[in-house]
């Protein structure tokens, strides 16, 4: 299972949560196997070209599979002739973290000190044409504040310059920075989401920071190369379905990564990704940000 992610990031935890049991379902072992860069698209791009016999798959999100498409003219797979859907996964909201130096402690605040300073401020993201990095466009678009953006193969890899207040501001999933908020070494500032986070419930969201236009969200999906055999497709589909029912499963995912499981068929989770692709595609649009 390809996460086109580095290790340690939100969506590397949330796979290798899912792949343990998954695996027990499927009778066979699953293999992580980490191929970050481009916002997700290398890897996305490895799986494309994979023999379609069901032992390779992509663990991917919104980056590669909703947001690359529509912003790269050139990319190396097509989302709906290369790959085969299997299911959606989970779906969690988008938090904006700062370092702890930052003079800023809530989004009335950031925006504030963001206008005073503009293209001084530094934010982080997982690279160009992700899902964090169209977080950071759209927080500027609604604020009209302007951020300078520094990507990364992973969020995990903006640690360091986080910690040593090189880079500011951090957009991530709530597993992602959870961590490094709770032993002081960062702060929430705002989340994508409509209800708060059970593992950071003192961050507001976007409703209650009066940013309405904020919100969004993340949300992981399998699929899998294009002609995989729509027997291996459903078996897949039927045991992930199977294992995101298991009640323990879905508690761990919210209480510890505030990650909702979702368990969708192939024909769903091909919907779902034509109206993800439509609506990421306004906003691209919207905001006006081009793929490098």
């Amino acid at each position: 299972m390809v996460i086109p992610f580095p290790a340690g990031g939100s969506i590397d935890v949330i796979g290798r949560a899912i792949a343990q049991p998954w695996s027990a379902a499927l009778g066979q072992p699953i293999v992580i196997d980490n191929r970050g860069g481009a916002g997700g698209t290398l890897g996305s791009e490895l799986v494309a070209r994979a023999s379609p016999d069901g032992y390779t798959i992509l663990y991917g999100n919104s980056g590669p599979l909703s947001i690359g498409p529509n912003l790269y003219k050139k990319l190396g797979y097509d989302l709906f002739r290369d790959f085969a859907p299997v299911s959606q996964a989970v779906t969690s909201p988008f938090v904006i973290f700062a370092t702890q130096s930052l003079p800023a402690n809530n989004a009335a605040e950031l925006v504030a000190y963001a206008k005073e300073r503009p293209n001084q401020i530094n934010y982080a993201s997982s690279g160009v044409g992700s899902g964090l990095h169209l977080v950071g466009e759209l927080f500027q678009s609604v604020t009209g504040t302007k951020l300078v953006h520094v990507p990364f193969k992973g969020i995990s890899q903006a640690l360091p310059e986080l910690f040593a207040g090189r880079v500011q501001l951090a957009m991530s999933t709530t597993a992602g920075l959870a961590p490094h908020v709770r032993a002081g070494r960062m702060k929430g500032i705002v989340s994508t989401g409509r209800e708060r986070s059970p593992q950071l419930p003192e961050i507001p969201t976007c409703l209650e920071a009066n940013l309405p236009g904020l919100c969004s969200g993340s949300w992981h999906a399998i699929v899998a190369p294009a002609g995989t055999p729509r027997a291996i497709i459903n078996k897949l589909q039927q045991t992930l379905k199977a294992t995101l029912s298991n009640a323990e499963l879905r508690d761990q995912l919210l209480a510890r990564e505030d990650a909702s499981a979702v368990a969708s068929t192939p024909d769903d989770l091909t919907k779902f990704l034509r109206s993800e692709s439509t609506r990421w595609a306004g906003i691209i649009k919207a905001v006006g940000v081009k793929g490098e």
